[in-house]
């Protein structure tokens, strides 16, 4: 009775957004549609807690998917509400609401399926409807080149997600999700790999550099479609390293490709956070930098931890987008404070650390938490402990840690927490204008991106005129 009643809440949360797409609504039924999915998602993770049902064959059993469907509902049900008001008097309101509309329905498809073709097709779906939003305004040249790069890439992510879902059919013979990320003693070669493929698909998905530029570029698009984008749908490249727990825990190159690629993505975008002087492009840094973070922790282990970044990251972005305006002066008043103080951050993270291993928190645990303070401060110091810490009883349950790193791991993650001090400490030395530059522009690792991009697919002359400009930028400074 269980399974049938949790059966339906599914059914219902997957075919609410596409339903409300076909039929054209208007805001407030969309709203309205928004509001029953939301419901359908919290009954659905209730009736999971309390009755440990499990849902039917076609509805992924995974813990995380109940956890990051309701994420996906509460950030869907506020965009929607927010975009109403912000879309007043636009004559393009319909053909905004229903693009969001097929938006949320991929993210939910892709959250809550237990199947394998089901899953790459909302994958697609997701990265379609985005690319229309990214497009909204197409006389805007910096959206058309953040469009133009994204699409490219998509392509990519879901040509490796597919390679890799096939290589596990092929092994396991199984369309089943909770078949194809299961690991039952050495990986075989099919199975290595399929979660390399994986870990570059999530990569690509969660914006990690070189192939970051697009996310800063789409700050152009309407401010819902950057919550959306930033909240709910970034997300997804950790979801799924979350699902495929096993293999990555197995695949040594797999855990290596993500810890060196998420590490210096961390730092790079971490101190290019900090120059920016645009409140949308430095929460877009914040966003890249936070999901390589998210990586780190999957490849890490620490999977628990990693969901609960998910679920925070996704309601601290959604506010810092609706409330970007608000956020205007906490910028300008922290610019007139100055650069940040490393060695009131290194304290806290010296004696925070020594806190938990007391408590007995894996080193790889604390490797990870001087990390983010180095990043957040004293005060993000503190509600990363407390909130580590709670999460062990929390999340802990739900996903118990797949595996344990072991000391190169965590070395590694050391030596990025000490680059990253490093930076902050050159950083905010006056006489290195030079290095401030660079690091402002993110080492220009975008710009050399987006000529191997349009190198491959060439763009309209808008775009190219727009590169051009970047170019001649970047050699005045020079």
């Amino acid at each position: 009775m269980h399974t049938e009643l949790l059966d339906l809440l599914l059914t219902l949360l997957v075919s609410l957004f596409p339903l409300a797409a076909l039929l054209r609504v208007r805001w407030s039924v969309a709203i309205g549609f928004g509001a029953v999915a939301l419901a359908a998602a919290s009954g659905s993770a209730l009736l999971r807690a309390l009755t440990g049902v499990e849902p039917g064959q076609w509805f992924s059993p995974h813990p995380a998917s109940a956890v990051v469907a309701l994420v996906v509902t509460f950030i869907g049900f506020l965009v929607l509400r927010f975009s109403r008001n912000y879309l007043a008097g636009e004559p393009r309101q319909d053909v905004f609401l229903r693009r969001v509309l097929w938006l949320l329905g991929g993210v939910v498809l892709v959250v809550t399926t237990n199947h394998a073709l089901l899953l790459l097709a909302g994958w697609v779906g997701i990265s379609l409807a985005l690319h229309s939003l990214l497009l909204f305004y197409p006389e805007r040249p910096r959206a058309q080149l953040a469009a133009h790069k994204k699409f490219l890439l998509a392509r990519m992510a879901e040509l490796s997600l597919a390679i890799a879902l096939l290589l596990l059919y092929l092994h396991h013979g199984s369309p089943w999700l909770n078949d194809l990320f299961s690991a039952d003693g050495p990986l075989s070669l099919q199975q290595h790999v399929a979660i390399v493929l994986i870990a570059v698909a999530a990569l690509i998905k969660c914006a990690q550099l070189p192939v970051h530029g697009w996310l800063i570029q789409v700050v152009e698009a309407p401010t819902p479609v950057s919550a959306l984008l930033h909240a709910g749908v970034i997300n997804l490249g950790g979801y799924l390293l979350i699902l495929a727990a096993p293999l990555l825990g197995a695949s040594v190159a797999a855990q290596w490709l993500v810890l060196v690629v998420a590490g210096l993505s961390v730092v790079v975008a971490t101190l290019a956070m900090c120059l920016q002087t645009s409140v949308k492009e430095r929460l877009a840094w914040s966003t890249s930098a936070q999901m390589g973070l998210m990586l780190l922790e999957c490849a890490l282990g620490l999977h628990a931890l990693a969901l609960l970044h998910l679920a925070a990251h996704s309601c601290y972005k959604a506010h810092g987008f609706l409330a970007a305006a608000d956020n205007m002066n906490k910028v300008l008043a922290q610019k007139l404070s100055g650069p940040p103080r490393w060695r009131y951050r290194l304290l806290p993270a010296a004696v925070f650390s020594l806190g938990l291993w007391l408590l007995g928190v894996t080193p790889a645990a604390l490797a990870l938490l001087a990390l983010t303070l180095v990043m957040l401060g004293p005060l993000g110091g503190v509600l990363v402990a407390g909130a580590y810490l709670a999460q062990k009883t929390l999340f802990g349950t739900l996903l118990p840690a797949p595996f344990v790193p072991g000391w190169p791991e965590t070395v590694w993650v050391c030596a990025m927490a000490l680059l990253l001090l490093a930076g902050f400490i050159a950083q905010g030395d006056p006489r290195r204008m030079r290095l401030r530059h660079w690091l402002h522009a993110g080492l220009f690792l975008d710009h050399w991106s987006t000529r191997l991009t349009l190198a491959v697919w060439p763009a309209p002359i808008e775009q190219l005129a727009l590169l051009s400009a970047a170019k001649r930028n970047k050699e005045s400074w020079s």
